[in-house]
């Protein structure tokens, strides 16, 4: 019995509290449940990000003056509409306890009401998804179980769902910094499970209603519907869009009504260049290209030959995506091709889900971590994701007399470690994040952590836990996928800058501007520029009816730059005012390398023929096309940069 007892007391303290939990495991999870709650509680008056809060009190507030159409429509609102309607009931229930136009005590930072409020829908939504993985671990104990999620000891579920409620990650994203990541995740779960439960119609709603609460959902949507076309075929598949239509129809009905669906549309795009930087404090790769100054670098800089950053990301998550799409597909296809046989057994769909979680992995890391504007809460999904897709991992590497021991396999110790590394280095990113902006809302001990060495380590951290996942996740994997997606980027990358490695021209039109700024319109490539105005505006560029294919319509006064980089000798255009012009049309054309002026023209008026220049650009890292008003108003002033060419 001594002998014993000197035994226990040297045990590791996981093994220890995983003996703990398989023997108590009811009030392990009591004791979660409490501890969790506290700790949100504590944190409800933290004024968290404090921007946030006060956008939630802001767009909460027009729609509850004005209804949901006139606030999308009048505010700064860029959030999807099923999210705005949260909003609006986040004031609603607010006017039950005091005045939202009390503007004092309504926009005060410390304003305890609001912010429960405005923290309640992600709180509760942890504890749904605390539930939810409970139910998941008792029903994947029944024999007749249809689920596919693995049969393990219900122990280990109770552990993955204390680390989802007690992750620092989901503490601070929610009763702390007052976002509603978890409410996403939680209705692009139930919509999961209510696929598992074939029920296809209602799980294309969810999932719809999911990607109108988080427009982060958006990018799941393929895997989400791979997963069910494997599941139901293609018959299910239809049903499933046939509820994402319905969802949208039914969630967007008062613009319908109203007539405003083109403010629907433009929430579901407007955030696409909405922070043209290389990393909205996302330690990432490009947090490693912009040396921790990713708030400050334009990602629209070229980065490799005349690709910029934001381009190459859009290739590099791309090829994240095709990667998840393969390891979803491959064994169906060759099934589906093979065999010609439906996917339907339990294992079948034991596997998909696998396959799915795997999947889903690849692309939100993908998304947070090689994405030039990925924000620092991008990556927040893969707290419950990465446990969920654990329990498959283990599952599939272990034999039927380890599962029953789950607990105690080494294999499952280095899985919690890699799951306590990734939530420990994801949760200073958000912590750091935090107190970038409100130093006085963190922690003390971390909040002068925050100089480039601590970041960028941080960000090399996160990408190599990325590669580990990958090199556990293809232990079921054909390796061979990989090269797939390797493949896919160098030929991307190589066709635009294969016309460098010939030494011919490139169209300037090939390279996006890091400033575009014009006093009329919008900048247009390969058109005039009335051709912002609509399909019915179009025009091509032309002056005195001489013809262009190629080239840049804009209007006096613009400014518009870009990172050439040193990699051209010579800049040659042709350049004058569009024959759609009013005759009051007068200009100067203006060309700058480094802010230094190499070419400035006379005035040219509306009825002047195009006319050309060549300027050496040799060593220039910034070229600049300005057009001036002639000094006589800006009426008409048409200007066009016509064939315009950099010369390696």
């Amino acid at each position: 019995m001594m002998l014993m007892d000197e035994t226990q007391a040297v045990l590791p303290p996981l093994e220890r509290l995983i003996g703990f939990i398989e023997k108590n495991t009811a009030a392990f999870l009591i004791g979660t449940f409490f501890v969790g709650l506290i700790v949100r509680l504590v944190l409800l008056p933290n004024p968290g990000f404090e921007a946030d809060v006060s956008f939630w009190k802001s767009w909460g507030l027009a729609q509850f003056d004005h209804g949901i159409v006139w606030s999308i429509k009048n505010t700064n609102n860029n959030y999807p509409t099923a999210f705005a309607y949260v909003l609006g009931m986040m004031t609603r229930v607010y006017s039950i306890f005091a005045d939202p136009h009390n503007f004092y005590e309504y926009w005060n930072n410390a304003n305890i009401i609001f912010l429960t409020i405005s923290k309640l829908p992600a709180v509760l939504s942890d504890f749904a998804i605390f539930g939810i993985i409970l139910w998941v671990g008792k029903s994947a104990q029944r024999k007749d179980s249809k689920s596919g999620f693995p049969p393990l000891p219900f122990g280990f579920y109770a552990l993955i769902a204390a680390a989802y409620l007690l992750n620092p990650i989901t503490i601070i994203d929610g009763a702390w910094w007052g976002q509603v990541d978890s409410v996403g995740v939680l209705v692009y779960l139930v919509a999961l499970i209510v696929m598992l439960k074939r029920m296809p119609f209602l799980a294309g709603f969810i999932f719809m209603a999911s990607m109108m609460t988080k427009l982060q959902n958006m990018i799941y949507g393929p895997v989400f519907f791979v997963l069910l076309w494997q599941l139901m075929g293609f018959r299910g598949l239809v049903r499933a869009v046939a509820g994402t239509i319905t969802a949208f129809v039914g969630l967007n009905i008062e613009f319908f009504l109203a007539r405003e669906m083109r403010l629907v549309f433009e929430s579901l795009t407007v955030n696409y260049d909405y922070f043209p930087f290389m990393s909205l404090n996302a330690f990432n790769l490009w947090w490693i290209v912009a040396k921790a100054a990713g708030m400050k670098t334009l990602d629209k800089f070229s980065t490799v030959g005349i690709v910029n950053a934001k381009t190459v990301g859009l290739m590099l998550f791309s090829s994240g995506y095709l990667l998840a799409v393969l390891v979803m597909v491959k064994d169906t296809l060759v099934r589906m091709f093979k065999n010609n046989v439906k996917v339907s057994s339990l294992s079948d769909t034991r596997t998909h889900l696998y396959r799915f979680f795997t999947a889903i992995i690849i692309v939100a890391a993908s998304f947070f971590l090689f994405q030039t504007e990925s924000h620092d809460r991008y990556a927040f999904p893969l707290v419950l994701y990465i446990p969920l897709w654990i329990s498959f991992f283990l599952y599939a590497a272990t034999t039927s007399k380890e599962r029953e021991r789950i607990l105690s396999t080494d294999l499952f110790t280095r899985s919690v470690l890699f799951y306590i590394v990734f939530s420990l280095i994801y949760f200073y990113n958000l912590h750091t994040a935090l107190v970038f902006n409100y130093p006085l809302n963190g922690l003390p001990f971390l909040k002068d952590l925050i100089s480039p060495p601590w970041t960028i380590g941080a960000s090399y951290l996160q990408l190599a836990l990325f590669a580990a996942f990958l090199y556990a996740a293809f232990r079921h994997l054909p390796k061979a996928i990989l090269l797939i997606p390797v493949v896919f980027v160098a030929a991307m990358l190589a066709k635009p800058n294969f016309i460098l490695l010939t030494k011919k021209p490139v169209l300037i039109t090939e390279l996006t501007p890091i400033i575009s700024q014009q006093e009329y319109g919008k900048r247009q490539t390969n058109m005039s520029v009335n051709s912002f105005n609509g399909i019915n505006a179009w025009n091509p560029l032309s002056v005195q009816y001489s013809f262009y294919k190629h080239g840049i319509g804009t209007h006096a006064r613009s400014y518009h730059q870009f990172h050439v980089n040193g990699m051209f000798t010579k800049f040659t255009t042709d350049y004058g005012i569009d024959t759609e012009a009013g005759s009051k049309g007068t200009a100067t054309f203006e060309i700058y390398g480094d802010d230094k002026a190499l070419f400035i023209s006379d005035p040219i008026g509306r009825y002047d023929y195009p006319r050309h220049v060549e300027v050496d650009i040799t060593g220039v890292k910034f070229l600049g096309l300005v057009t001036n008003d002639a000094k006589d108003g800006i009426n008409d002033d048409h200007t066009d940069w016509l064939n315009a060419k950099l010369w390696p």
